[in-house]
């Protein structure tokens, strides 16, 4: 159940990402593109969410022993995200390039970036903190804060990087809730989307308001 619930999750990711690549929107005032290349803000945001949604639901499933499910949905993840290279090749070919195995090199390239650099941030993150009576609601809150800090400040993987640091915090935050995980996910959304679209337009404009 636990690899199928990935499985969806990571095809879905996949496809709204090779959807958005090819017809994706944009805005000038807001200095946002979601087609070409802007269209990795899919799997940037959201799969944070799914480890999240995930990991949580299946730890209070199997309680003890959510360790090889919690495996399985991941590895499920990261087969669905690495669909995204050979279904944007296969439905939308550039030129007289053939569909080959480079496709999939280039899915499993993706797939490590966005599904299994950010499981490998959040997994440590999300045991130590389940596993520390000490975690407080103040632990929990700063780390998501750190993550925008990580996110505004380390160039390059940095929003990756805060976002496997927000899906762990998250998962740890909903084991100690026992509850509230759909509060939890919008926290996780809009924490993502300040990191992958408020921070670059701060950056790049300062605090001055879009002009529609």
């Amino acid at each position: 159940m636990g690899f199928l619930a990935g499985l969806i999750w990571g095809v879905l990711i996949a496809a709204a990402t090779v959807a958005l690549e090819h017809y994706g929107p944009s805005s000038e005032p807001l200095h946002i593109s979601l087609s070409g290349n802007g269209a990795t803000a899919v799997p940037v945001m959201f799969v944070p969410l799914a480890i999240f949604w995930g990991w949580s639901w299946i730890a209070n499933a199997y309680s003890g022993r959510s360790v090889v499910p919690m495996a399985a949905y991941t590895l499920a993840l990261f087969v669905g995200v690495s669909l995204i290279g050979p279904a944007d090749a296969y439905f939308f070919p550039q030129g007289t390039a053939a569909f080959g195995v480079n496709d999939f090199v280039g899915g499993l390239l993706q797939g490590t970036l966005f599904v299994g650099f950010v499981a490998i941030v959040a997994a440590p993150i999300y045991w130590v903190l389940r596993s520390r009576v000490g975690a407080t609601r103040i632990l929990i809150w700063l780390l998501y804060l750190v993550s925008l800090a990580i996110a505004a400040f380390v160039a390059g993987l940095g929003t990756i990087v805060a976002g496997g640091l927000v899906a762990g915090v998250a998962s740890a935050h909903a084991w100690q809730r026992q509850g509230g995980r759909t509060l939890i996910a919008i926290i996780v959304i809009v924490i993502m989307a300040i990191a992958v679209f408020g921070i670059p337009y701060v950056q790049a404009n300062g605090l001055s308001a879009p002009r529609f």
